[in-house]
């Protein structure tokens, strides 16, 4: 679920979306933010130097790739889902 919410906001940061709103406590007032890392910055400048890196190339290749895992995975893989008993065979009446 999160994951998905996650494309959600990357999408509509790419389509342009409005500024965000100005926060005092955060960096750059809240403007300069890299959706993957979870990072503000004081300027575009740093911005644009942070998505140079290595670490932010990783963070959005492993965003970019295969969903991760939800709930009900884990709980078939711990055995705690619906049982799989195969196919109903023929009953055998006498």
């Amino acid at each position: 679920m999160i994951y998905s919410e996650v494309k959600n906001l990357e999408s509509s940061m790419d389509e342009g979306a409005p500024a965000r709103a100005r926060d005092e406590d955060l960096p750059g007032m809240g403007q300069f933010y890299c959706l993957h890392c979870d990072r503000y910055f004081s300027s575009s400048s740093i911005m644009e130097e942070h998505f140079k890196t290595k670490r932010h190339k990783k963070r959005v290749k492993a965003m970019q790739g295969p969903a991760p895992h939800c709930q009900l995975d884990a709980e078939l893989a711990a055995g705690q889902g619906k049982p799989d008993n195969g196919p109903k065979l023929g009953v055998v009446s006498s």
